[in-house]
């Protein structure tokens, strides 16, 4: 495809790798440690790094819908078992290998303090994934490990939507409008209990924990991947021009101080005019080796960044924000990488048993989501 031309629904099935969205999401990545350690003044885009979470969202509910609708065409059906496998042979192992390690230095280190108390009280929620429905910090107190909240959307979605999505299409008969119902539906009960309830009371902290980025980026999934609805997508982002557009608004919006809502559809935007050509003006920055591999192993940076922040924080003053930022993504990609090499890839060799050969077809699509988890804390460690 020449770099002026539009888009093509054919160019867009044939992507085996969107691999811009690794340097997307290393930008995510890096946003969030920023937020974590910088404590530098400034413009609100530089207050606002903990927004990289909402991008995060919106990449894993596009990848992961992607990848599902992309088994059923292959297949003719989609494996939930399998489905549920791959998630956590990806995701489990080195989670509950951090938890346990954030155990024993507890238990090192603040035993007898409030926020040891807090981390061992709410144990229970860290190893359920049920963060984000059962952890109070009204009192105050930050609680160790509690950035795992996000985590807890993540599989929460990877554990409602999938099923859905297979019920939605079998009704529907396959029509894109099942699956675009119970989005919206969602969508609806998720901003209700937000806008209209008390989101810290039960139930309706659940509905509200819905993430309006990762559905929306579900739904962006189901309308590209379907030839009648690529098309007005692909004739308003679908040009080598149309990505910088919405970065450009995106970092508008952040600079300005726009709303927190219009930011996360904005990232939803973000994300298709990255993945619906792949030869717009930002690729070669988002493709860039460097960011790249940031964004590969983005899932270890995002588990560990606060342990290593812990780490600089002995040896960096506080108020050095910007060495204590380049001091943890340095220790923190170097222990990633070691993570990655060492400890997660012979897992995801696991992994694969459980892929069908049309699914080791797309295995460079699957890739590009082995980091969709990486999220991060908007509030405490």
């Amino acid at each position: 495809m020449s770099r002026r031309a539009l888009a093509t629904y054919d160019s867009f099935l044939a992507t085996r790798k969107f691999g811009a969205l690794d340097g997307l999401r290393a930008l995510s990545v890096l946003a969030v440690i920023w937020h974590h350690t910088s404590g530098v003044p400034g413009p609100q885009i530089s207050q606002r790094g903990f927004m990289g979470v909402d991008l995060f969202f919106a990449i894993s509910g596009f990848l992961i819908t992607t990848l599902l609708l992309r088994e059923r065409d292959r297949t003719t059906a989609i494996s939930l078992r399998k489905f549920f496998v791959r998630r956590a042979l990806r995701i489990f192992p080195l989670y509950y290998a951090v938890l346990a390690l954030y155990v024993l230095l507890v238990l090192a280190t603040e035993r007898d303090t409030a926020r040891g108390g807090q981390f061992f009280g709410n144990l229970p929620a860290f190893l359920t994934y049920t963060v984000n429905w059962f952890v109070d910090l009204s009192s105050g107190t930050s609680v160790p490990f509690y950035f795992s909240w996000s985590l807890s959307t993540e599989e929460q979605f990877y554990l409602l939507w999938p099923p859905l999505l297979v019920g939605a299409l079998l009704l529907g008969k396959g029509k894109i409008w099942a699956p675009l119902t119970v989005l919206a539906a969602l969508v609806a009960v998720s901003v209700s209990a937000a806008v209209f309830f008390d989101a810290r009371v039960l139930p309706w902290r659940i509905f509200a924990s819905l993430s309006l980025p990762i559905l929306l980026g579900a739904a962006v999934a189901i309308v590209v991947n379907t030839r009648r609805g690529y098309a007005p997508v692909a004739a308003a982002l679908g040009w080598w021009w149309s990505a910088p557009a919405v970065f450009g608004a995106l970092i508008a919006g952040l600079w300005f101080g726009a709303p927190t809502w219009s930011i996360q559809i904005v990232m939803v935007v973000a994300v298709a005019a990255v993945t619906i050509r792949e030869n717009t003006l930002l690729h070669p920055l988002l493709s860039w080796r460097p960011l790249a591999f940031i964004g590969v192993i983005s899932y270890g940076i995002y588990l560990m960044h606060m342990l290593c922040a812990n780490v600089i924080r002995r040896i960096v003053h506080e108020d050095q924000g910007l060495a204590l930022f380049a001091g943890t993504t340095t220790l923190v990609v170097v222990v990633a990488y070691l993570s990655f090499r060492y400890f997660e890839t012979p897992l995801l060799r696991i992994k694969r048993r459980f892929e069908s050969s049309a699914q080791r077809a797309g295995d460079e699509l699957a890739r590009t989501a082995n980091g969709a988890e990486q999220l991060a804390d908007r509030r405490s460690e």
